[in-house]
C-alpha cells in the first residue's frame, strides 16, 4: 500500500512540476516583464550594479564596496501573494 501511495505522490509532483510553469501562478515571464513588476528596478544581466546597501543577518549594513574581490551571488525573487 505504501509503495502505491508513494508512486502516486511522485507522479502527481512530476505532473505539478510540468504543468505549473504554464499557469498564471507559475509563469514568471521574461526578464523585462519581471522587472516591470518592481518599482525602481534598474539594470540588466551583466551590467555593473548601482551602489546598494543591504542589511546582513545581524542587522549591520553591507555595501557593494565591502564585497569587492569576492564572488557574490545575489538572488532576488518576487513573492507570490497567497
Amino acid at each position: 500500500m505504501m509503495r502505491w501511495t508513494g508512486s502516486v505522490m511522485i507522479g502527481l509532483l512530476l505532473l505539478f512540476t510540468l504543468v505549473l510553469p504554464w499557469t498564471g501562478v507559475g509563469r514568471r515571464g521574461t526578464d523585462g516583464e519581471v522587472r516591470s513588476d518592481i518599482d525602481g528596478a534598474v539594470g540588466r544581466l551583466g551590467e555593473t550594479l548601482p551602489p546598494i546597501e543591504l542589511l546582513d543577518l545581524d542587522g549591520e549594513p553591507l555595501r557593494l564596496e565591502d564585497l569587492r574581490g569576492q564572488r557574490v551571488l545575489l538572488t532576488f525573487e518576487r513573492s507570490v501573494d497567497w
